[in-house]
C-alpha cells in the first residue's frame, strides 16, 4: 500500500479536520468579540444611567408603598397618563442618536450644529404637544371609572406634573446628544446624582420630616421637575465647554437647514411614537382594566409592571448603544459594519436579561416583599411577577430589534406590528381571561406574554432583511 504523506495530501488533512458549527466560528471570532466588547462598554454607562432614572421611580413606588394600597394605586394610574403624554417625545429623541453619531464620527461640523439646533426646537414642539394632552387626561380622569379616592390624589398628582415637564424634556434631548457623542460616562454620573437628589427630597416631602409638609404622592411630582431642571443645566454647560466638540460650536448652519431637519425629526419622531404608544397604550389599557376589578389588583400590578420597568430600561442603554454603533457604521457605508452592531446589541441584550430572568421566576416573593407588606397585594404581586419572568427574553429581543429598526428609519411598520400583537392578539385574549374566565390581573399579564412573543420574532426577522438591503 503506497504511503501518503499528510503534508503532502491536502484532501487527506481537510477529511480529517474536525467540523466547527458556523455560529460557534461566528461566536469566537475576533471581529464580532471586538463589536460585542465595544458595544458593552458603550452601553455599561447608559445602563446604569437608564437605571439610575427608573430607580427613581421604583424608589418612590417603594416610599408610597408606605402609605397604603390607595396612594399606591392613585400612583400607578397617573403614572400611566403620564406616560401616555409623554410618548411622542419618548418616540422623537429616540431617532437622535443614530444620526447624530454618524454625523459626530465623521466630525461634520455643519451637520452637527444643524442636528443640535434641530433637538432644541423639537424641545418647544414636544412641549406644545405634550402638555395639552396631559392637561386632557386631568380633565377627563373621571371616565376611568376608578376608585373615587384614587381618583382625588391622582388627578391632583398629575397637576403638579404639568410644571415638571419642561425641564423632562429638556432633559431627554440634551441626554440623547451627549450619549451620541460618546458622553456616556458623563451622563451616568449625572443619572446618579440625580436618584441620589431625588430620593432625598422624596424622603422629605412624601413623609414630612424636619418639620415640612407631609406631601405623599405630590412631592414626587414635584421633585421630578426639581431634579431634572438641575441635571438639564449641568449637562448643558458640560456639553457646551466640551473642547473636542468646538469643531460643531465654529461651524455654521442656516435656518432652513434647521427647519428641515425638525420636520424629519417629527416625521420620523411621530411614526416611532405611534409604536410606542401603542405598546404603552396597551399597558395602560391592562392597567385601567385591572383598576376596574379592584384596588388590591391595581396595587399589585403596579408593583410587577414598576420591575419589570427596571430591567426594560437597562435594556433601553443596551439598545442605545447599538443605534450609536450603528451611526457610527453607516458614516463607513459598511453593512457588515450595521450588521456587526445590530447582532451584537440583541445578543448583549439577552445574555444581561438572563439575570432578572431567574430571579423573577425562582424569587418573586421576596422581591414583592420589599415593597409592602399586604399579604392580599403580595400574593396577587407574586404571580405577577412569574409571568414578568416568562417574557423577559422576549422583551430584551423586542426592544433592541426595535431600536436597530429605528436606527434604519423603519419606524412605520413596527407600529403595525405592535398594534396586531397587542390590540389584535394580545390584549383581547387578556381581558377575556381577566373579566370573563375570572384570571384578574393573571389574565392581563397573560395576554402581554403573547404580544411581546409576537413581537420579538417579527422585528427580529424585520431588521435581518433590512440589513440585507444596507
Amino acid at each position: 500500500m503506497w504511503y501518503i504523506h499528510p503534508v503532502l495530501c491536502p484532501v487527506k488533512n481537510i477529511l480529517n479536520t474536525p467540523k466547527i458549527n458556523p455560529l460557534l466560528r461566528f461566536w469566537r471570532g475576533k471581529r464580532f468579540r471586538s463589536e460585542l466588547t465595544g458595544t458593552f462598554q458603550l452601553a455599561l454607562p447608559l445602563m446604569l444611567g437608564e437605571l439610575s432614572s427608573i430607580l427613581m421611580g421604583l424608589a418612590g413606588t417603594v416610599m408610597i408603598g408606605r402609605l397604603g394600597e390607595t396612594a399606591l394605586a392613585a400612583y400607578g394610574i397617573a403614572s400611566v397618563l403620564f406616560v401616555l403624554s409623554m410618548l411622542l417625545i419618548w418616540g422623537g429623541v429616540r431617532m437622535i442618536p443614530t444620526p447624530v453619531a454618524e454625523a459626530h464620527e465623521l466630525r461634520d461640523g455643519e451637520r452637527v450644529r444643524t442636528l443640535v439646533h434641530a433637538g432644541l426646537w423639537l424641545s418647544v414642539f414636544f412641549m406644545l404637544v405634550a402638555s395639552p394632552l396631559l392637561w386632557l387626561g386631568i380633565q377627563y380622569f373621571e371616565l376611568l371609572k376608578q376608585d373615587p379616592e384614587v381618583t382625588i390624589l391622582a388627578v391632583e398628582y398629575l397637576k403638579i406634573m404639568l410644571y415638571s415637564l419642561p425641564a423632562l424634556i429638556l432633559f431627554a434631548i440634551l441626554v440623547n446628544f451627549a450619549d451620541a457623542f460618546s458622553y456616556v460616562r458623563l451622563t451616568m454620573v449625572l443619572s446618579i446624582a440625580g436618584l441620589a437628589l431625588d430620593v432625598f427630597l422624596n424622603w422629605i416631602f412624601i413623609f414630612g420630616k424636619f418639620g415640612l409638609p407631609k406631601m405623599g404622592i405630590n412631592a414626587i411630582a414635584m421633585n421630578t421637575g426639581i431634579t431634572h431642571a438641575l441635571l438639564s443645566l449641568v449637562l448643558f454647560v458640560v456639553i457646551w465647554r466640551k473642547k473636542d466638540l468646538r469643531y460643531f460650536r465654529d461651524a455654521r448652519t442656516s435656518l432652513h437647514a434647521v427647519w428641515s431637519k425638525t420636520k424629519s425629526f417629527i416625521g420620523y419622531g411621530i411614526p416611532s411614537a405611534l409604536q410606542i404608544m401603542v405598546e404603552f397604550a396597551a399597558f395602560g389599557a391592562g392597567t385601567v382594566i385591572i383598576g376596574q376589578i379592584s384596588k388590591t389588583e391595581q396595587a399589585a400590578h403596579q408593583i410587577a409592571i414598576n420591575l419589570i420597568s427596571v430591567t426594560y430600561v437597562t435594556i433601553m442603554g443596551v439598545s442605545t448603544a447599538g443605534m450609536i454603533r450603528v451611526g457610527q457604521a453607516l458614516a463607513y457605508k459598511s453593512r457588515v459594519r450595521v450588521w456587526m452592531a445590530g447582532v451584537s446589541a440583541i445578543g448583549l441584550a439577552l445574555l444581561i436579561m438572563l439575570l432578572p430572568t431567574v430571579a423573577f421566576l425562582l424569587f418573586p416573593g421576596n422581591i414583592v416583599a420589599w415593597y409592602i407588606q399586604d399579604q392580599a397585594v403580595v400574593s396577587i404581586a407574586t404571580t405577577l411577577l412569574f409571568f414578568a419572568g416568562l417574557f423577559q427574553i422576549a422583551d430584551a429581543t423586542q426592544a433592541t430589534s426595535m431600536s436597530m429598526l429605528r436606527s434604519l428609519n423603519d419606524v412605520l411598520w413596527p407600529s403595525v406590528i405592535s398594534f396586531v400583537a397587542f390590540w389584535l392578539i394580545g390584549l383581547p385574549i387578556g381581558y377575556w381571561l381577566a373579566v370573563h374566565q375570572g384570571w384578574n390581573a393573571q389574565g392581563i399579564w397573560v395576554g402581554y406574554l403573547i404580544a411581546l412573543l409576537i413581537q420579538a420574532s417579527w422585528f427580529l426577522s424585520r431588521f435581518f432583511r433590512l440589513v440585507a438591503r444596507v
